[in-house]
C-alpha cells in the first residue's frame, strides 16, 4: 500500500510572524517545548507553557506525540484527538492552557511548538 509523506518547513520571521507557504500566524512571544513526557494514565495533565515560554494566550500551536492523546483547554471540555506520529496544528485559536490526556498504554514524548502573546 503507497504511503503519503509530506514536510511541512515552518520559519519564524523576525517582524513576528510565523510562515510556511500559505500560512501566515501573527505573534508575540514564541516557545518550543523539544520533549515533554506524559505517562500511560495521566488525565488532564497541564502542559506548562506559560511557565517555560512566557505565552498567556496560545494563538496558534504545533504538537506531535509518539502515542495518541487527547488535548483540551479546561477540563471537562470535549478533547481533541492527536493521533500518534502524526503532526497536529492549530492556527486561530485562543487558549490559555493545554491539557494532555493518554491513556495509550505507554508513555508519550511530547514535541510542542507555541505562538502567542
Amino acid at each position: 500500500m503507497p504511503v503519503a509523506r509530506f514536510r511541512l518547513t515552518i520559519d519564524q520571521s523576525p517582524g513576528g510572524f510565523v510562515d510556511a507557504r500559505a500560512l501566515s500566524v501573527a505573534f508575540d512571544e514564541a516557545g518550543f517545548l523539544p520533549l515533554y513526557e506524559v505517562a500511560t494514565a495521566v488525565t488532564d495533565q497541564a502542559m506548562p507553557i506559560s511557565t517555560t515560554t512566557g505565552i498567556a494566550t496560545i494563538t496558534a500551536f504545533y504538537i506531535f506525540s509518539t502515542q495518541t492523546i487527547t488535548i483540551r483547554q479546561v477540563a471537562g471540555d470535549t478533547g481533541e484527538q492527536v493521533t500518534a506520529n502524526s503532526p497536529y496544528l492549530v492556527t486561530g485559536t485562543s487558549r490559555t492552557a493545554l491539557l494532555v490526556s493518554n491513556a495509550s498504554g505507554s508513555t508519550a514524548n511530547i514535541l510542542l511548538a507555541v505562538w502567542g502573546t
